[in-house]
């Protein structure tokens, strides 16, 4: 993994304490390189959209208050897919300054890195919180059993996607898969072309 740009289970190892530091508000995006920054940037894009779904599930608000939620929701999640984005777009410009262009026909892969790091991220968020869960002294037995085995299916499942990615970057890296970077075009976004926008 030695000319890969980035170790991926060293990133995800920090991942943890990037998810704590974000919620005891000490988190500063101090990265020095670009898509250690912009990682870092999807990571705290994705732990405020986490936080915008738990309150818009609230029932005891009115509302106005679910509405401006849902605008916040809208308005992250395209932060997240500009995000996603540019970390394709980082990672294609590595590999091929790193890589000889071929001329043969290289296969493509369906899901790119950035959407494996997105999963990643929401995953360990996913960790974060059951991890309190099986904690907790006011809750029944029945619960953090739940719980726990919840828990251990989504760490399995982390670990498998993290061999996943390795996998999807050794073969970006040595030239087995090509990487094509694209823009997500969300057009409901676009006043220009979603018509109820345009009413």
């Amino acid at each position: 993994m030695n000319n890969l740009i980035l170790n991926p289970y060293k990133w995800f190892e920090l991942l943890s304490n990037i998810i704590e530091s974000l919620y005891s508000s000490n988190f500063k995006n101090i990265s020095t390189t670009l898509l250690d920054k912009t990682l870092n940037e999807l990571i705290a894009t994705n732990f405020q959209l986490w936080r915008y779904e738990d309150e818009a599930r609230r029932k005891d608000v009115d509302d106005k208050y679910i509405a401006s939620l849902k605008r916040n929701i809208d308005k992250h999640n395209q932060k997240r897919h500009n995000f996603m984005n540019s970390i394709d777009a980082i990672l294609q410009k590595d590999i091929e300054k790193r890589i000889k262009p071929s001329t043969k026909s290289i296969p493509l892969n369906s899901e790119t890195p950035a959407s494996i790091f997105d999963r990643l991220i929401v995953l360990a968020l996913r960790t974060y919180h059951l991890e309190k869960e099986t904690k907790r002294k006011d809750a029944n037995s029945d619960h953090l059993k739940r719980c726990s085995i919840m828990l251990e299916e989504v760490k399995e499942r982390s670990k498998d996607l993290l061999k996943c990615l390795e996998d999807l970057l050794l073969d970006y890296y040595s030239g087995r898969k090509k990487l094509k970077a694209y823009k997500e075009y969300k057009l409901y976004n676009d006043p220009s072309l979603n018509p109820s926008l345009r009413k």
